[in-house]
């Protein structure tokens, strides 16, 4: 994303869902995986800051470039836990993340 791109609240939004989905899936689960959980639950937040700050603050701002900051951090998290349990929403959150890095 470059600095004064707008913030890519819709892409943000669907990563954002899509967590929340994993960490429902992973509490569904007869014995759920606390660390699993406890990594879903930070990705969450951290998507959940980047929307706060996101749709307050113009990207040319040190808010609006956090947001970006922090989508990047998220996605990379996401990424970085779905290539570790080979989940199959990985080509959906690959594809989104796309999405993120175009600013769209």
């Amino acid at each position: 994303m470059a600095p004064n791109d707008p913030f890519p609240r819709e892409a943000v939004r669907d990563l954002l869902g899509i967590t929340r989905a994993l960490y429902r899936a992973g509490r569904a689960k007869e014995s759920p995986d606390p660390s699993r959980m406890a990594r879903l639950l930070e990705v969450g937040k951290q998507y959940r800051l980047t929307l706060d700050l996101g749709v307050k603050y113009e990207p040319d701002t040190m808010a609006g470039r956090a947001a970006k900051s922090w989508a990047e951090k998220a996605t990379a998290a996401l990424g970085a836990f779905l290539e570790e349990f080979d989940d199959a929403v990985a080509p959906a959150v690959k594809a989104t993340a796309e999405r993120l890095r175009r600013g769209r």
